[in-house]
C-alpha cells in the first residue's frame, strides 16, 4: 500500500509465528495446536469453508438510502474497489481472505489505497498476525504492521473484529478459545491414523509354555510383528510353532469409543462456529426444517449473517460515503426453485407491488421493450375503499 504515503507496507506478508499468538503451547491432550495445525483436522476446515465460501459467492450491491427509501446503485456510479477491491484478487478472493482472517484470528485487517483527495481506490486484505494494535486515548487506536516502527491511522487501515470483549481491542480468536477441544479433536485422528498404520488384527502377548531366552523371545515377537502388523498384512493367518500361542488383550477402538470421541469433535467444532452438525457429519440427522430451502435458510440466518453484518457495517461506515453502504444479497443464495419463485413472482406482479421489469433483472432478463414491462397492474376489482370503478 503506497497511496499517498511515501513508504510501501507488506500487503501479503506470510505472518508471524503462532507463538506470538499464545498457541504454541501443547494442551492437555499433548498436541500444539496452531492455525496451520487445526486446518489438518477436517471439521474445522469444513467449517470455516463453508462460511467463507457461502460469503464469498454472494454479489455486492452497493445502495444508497435517503428519506426512508433504499436504491441500488448503478455499477458505473460504485467505486470500481466494490466489484474488484484490488488488481490483483477478484471479488471472490479478496473477501475469502477477510472472513478467513475472522474465522481463525478473530481479526480482520483491510489496508486501503487512497488517491489525493482521500477516496478509497483498492483494498488489501492483511495477514492479520503481521498486525499490532497499538491503543491510543478515548478509544482510538492505530496499527503497527510486520514490526515497523511507524504507525497507521484508521483511515489507512479497518479493523474488523469478531468476538470482541470490553477493554479489548483485538477480537478474540476462534481457535484459540477452543484450542483444548481442537487438540483433542488431533489426538484422536491422530490415534486413528496410528492404529491403522501399527495395528494388527491380532493384537495381544504371545505365550510360550518353555523358558525361551530373551534373543529367542524377541526373535519370535519381531517374526511375528513382520508377518502381521500393518494395513497391508491384517487378516493374514497367523503360525506360532514350539508351543506358543498368541491371547488378545486389548479392546477394539469402537469399544473404546474411538469413534464416538470423533463424532462428538465433530460436533464441538461446528458449535464453535455455529454451524449445523448435520452439514459436517454424515451421521447426523438434520431435525429442523422440512426441506432444504427451510435448511439453508437457517444456515444463512443463524450462521452466515452475524460474520456478514459484521463486515457490511464496518466497510459501510469508515470506507462509504454517509447514507451509502455496500450488501451481501443472501437472496442469490435463498433462490428459490423455478416454480416456487414463479409462483411468487405472479403475486408480486398481480397485486401491484412489482413490475414486469423487475421480476425480468432477478431473473437476469432485460427489460420489455418501450416501457412494457415498466407499468404496475392490480386486479381490476381493488382499488381505494369508498372509490368507484372507472369502468
Amino acid at each position: 500500500m503506497t497511496g499517498r504515503y511515501s513508504q510501501p507496507i507488506s500487503l501479503f506478508g506470510n505472518g508471524r509465528d503462532d507463538a506470538l499468538s499464545g498457541l504454541r503451547p501443547r494442551t492437555f491432550s499433548g498436541r500444539s495446536v496452531t492455525r496451520e495445525s487445526s486446518l489438518q483436522l477436517v471439521a474445522v476446515y469444513a467449517c470455516q469453508s463453508l462460511i467463507a465460501d457461502g460469503i464469498s459467492m454472494l454479489p455486492v450491491d452497493h445502495l444508497t438510502k435517503a428519506n426512508g427509501i433504499r436504491k441500488k446503485l448503478e455499477d458505473r456510479k460504485s467505486p470500481a474497489w466494490i466489484h474488484q477491491p484490488n488488481p490483483h484478487q477478484t471479488t471472490y478472493e479478496f473477501w475469502h481472505r477477510v472472513v478467513t482472517s475472522l474465522l481463525s484470528d478473530g481479526n480482520a485487517f483491510i489496508a486501503t489505497d487512497r488517491d489525493d483527495a482521500g477516496n478509497v481506490t483498492a483494498l488489501y486484505c492483511l495477514h492479520p498476525q503481521d498486525v499490532d494494535i497499538v491503543d491510543g486515548p478515548v478509544g482510538s487506536k492505530a496499527f503497527r504492521v510486520g514490526g515497523e516502527e511507524r504507525l497507521f491511522g484508521v483511515s489507512q487501515i479497518l479493523h474488523i473484529p469478531a468476538f470482541a470483549v470490553p477493554g479489548k481491542s483485538r477480537g478474540l480468536s476462534p481457535l484459540e478459545v477452543a484450542r483444548e477441544a481442537i487438540g483433542l479433536g488431533l489426538t484422536a485422528q491422530e490415534f486413528g491414523t496410528r492404529f491403522f498404520e501399527q495395528g494388527t488384527t491380532m493384537t495381544g502377548v504371545i505365550e510360550h509354555p518353555g523358558t525361551p531366552r530373551p534373543d529367542e523371545a524377541k526373535m519370535l515377537r519381531d517374526m511375528f510383528r513382520k508377518t502381521h502388523a500393518g494395513v497391508k498384512k491384517s487378516h493374514s493367518v497367523g503360525v506360532l510353532t514350539g508351543g506358543a500361542s498368541f491371547k488378545p488383550i486389548t479392546i477394539a477402538p469402537e469399544q473404546a469409543q474411538f469413534l464416538e470421541t470423533r463424532r462428538f469433535q465433530k460436533s464441538e467444532i461446528a458449535l464453535l462456529y455455529r454451524i449445523p452438525a448435520y452439514l459436517v457429519d454424515s451421521s447426523v440427522t438434520s431435525t429442523w426444517g422440512t426441506g432444504i430451502e427451510e435448511q439453508n435458510k437457517f444456515f444463512v440466518d443463524q450462521t452466515l449473517m452475524p460474520w456478514i453484518v459484521r463486515v457490511e457495517q464496518a466497510v459501510s461506515t469508515f470506507l462509504l460515503p454517509a447514507g451509502e453502504f455496500i450488501r451481501f444479497n443472501v437472496d442469490a443464495r435463498l433462490r428459490a426453485k423455478t416454480k416456487d419463485r414463479y409462483e411468487a413472482y405472479s403475486v408480486a406482479i398481480n397485486n401491484g407491488f412489482m413490475s414486469r421489469d423487475e421480476v425480468r433483472a432477478l431473473e437476469d432478463l432485460p427489460p420489455l421493450p418501450n416501457g412494457q414491462g415498466a407499468v404496475f397492474i392490480q386486479p381490476l376489482n381493488m382499488g381505494k375503499i369508498g372509490e368507484q370503478s372507472a369502468a
